[in-house]
């Protein structure tokens, strides 16, 4: 008898943990708006939260995951009236299926819940859990240090729940509320100009509304000012410029930087990392 060697090619595969808890926040919490060189997940455990990631906004209810990429601008406000519980997760992964999850939100199927209550049931086991205070999360990041297999059984669970979101997931739509469509239509503009350094009037005039509309409406939906949303975008513009092999000198001037050594800084204080470690 002739066996044959069947070779299993790994979609994905976790690598990196970087934050891992679970947390109840009251009604009208808002996390600050933020951007990191890794993923970040959240998952609604129970109640509601507006949640953004880039220009995109979504209403996520019980039993939804949003996936925010590297370098995605992201945020949350809790809009339940008994507030919400989440379980949030950051980590590094590879494999062609990392693709596929980028901008995505998913609503669970049963089955998919089912993964994440026997995930969350065996965080809760391995670790020392007493009960869950008001904004103060619960880390399950402690095994990592005292258990050898608790990684890999970890990673086994959330890599099997992102393989199956691959084959049978429910993929939620994004907000079309009119404060979310000029969010979109103000980003979009910057992306635009992203070479120069459009003012708080202009991008106001090209959306239709007052100055201090549009500064509402990004305090709301990104958690920071106009101008430091835009050195965001250019930092993102710039990892990417990079990684295609633009030097250093070229990405500052295409960007509008005042000088290369301005956005070295710039680059550095944003993503801890110095422009030349990307070529």
């Amino acid at each position: 008898m002739v066996w044959l060697a069947y070779s299993i090619k790994e979609q994905i595969r976790i690598t990196d943990m970087y934050s891992l808890f679970e947390v109840h926040y009251d009604n009208g919490y808002e996390f600050p708006g933020e951007t990191h060189n890794f993923w970040e997940c959240v998952y609604i455990i129970k109640g509601e939260a507006l949640v953004s990631g880039n220009e995109r906004v979504y209403n996520l209810a019980q039993g939804s995951i949003i996936f925010h990429k590297p370098l995605e601008l992201h945020k949350f406000i809790v809009n339940s009236p008994e507030g919400a519980r989440l379980f949030i997760f950051s980590f590094s992964a590879e494999g062609p299926l990392t693709a596929y999850l980028e901008e995505k939100v998913f609503e669970l199927s049963d089955f998919q819940k089912g993964i994440m209550a026997e995930l969350l049931a065996f965080l809760r086991a391995r670790t020392d859990q007493g009960s869950l205070a008001a904004g103060t999360p619960c880390s399950y990041l402690e095994p990592f240090h005292t258990q050898p297999t608790y990684p890999q059984m970890l990673a086994s669970w959330l890599q099997q729940l992102m393989l199956s979101l691959a084959e049978a997931g429910a993929v939620s739509s994004v907000s079309s509320a009119p404060d979310v469509l000029i969010f979109r239509n103000a980003i979009s503009y910057l992306n635009s100009n992203i070479h120069r350094q459009p003012s708080v009037p202009e991008i106001a005039l090209f959306c239709n509304v007052s100055q201090a509309s549009i500064k509402r409406i990004f305090d709301r939906y990104a958690g920071m000012g106009i101008h430091k949303y835009l050195l965001k975008l250019k930092i993102k513009a710039a990892a990417e410029l990079l990684q295609a092999g633009e030097t250093v000198s070229n990405v500052a001037e295409k960007l509008g930087f005042n000088s290369q050594s301005y956005f070295s800084r710039a680059f550095r204080r944003e993503t801890g990392l110095m422009p030349s470690s990307l070529k």
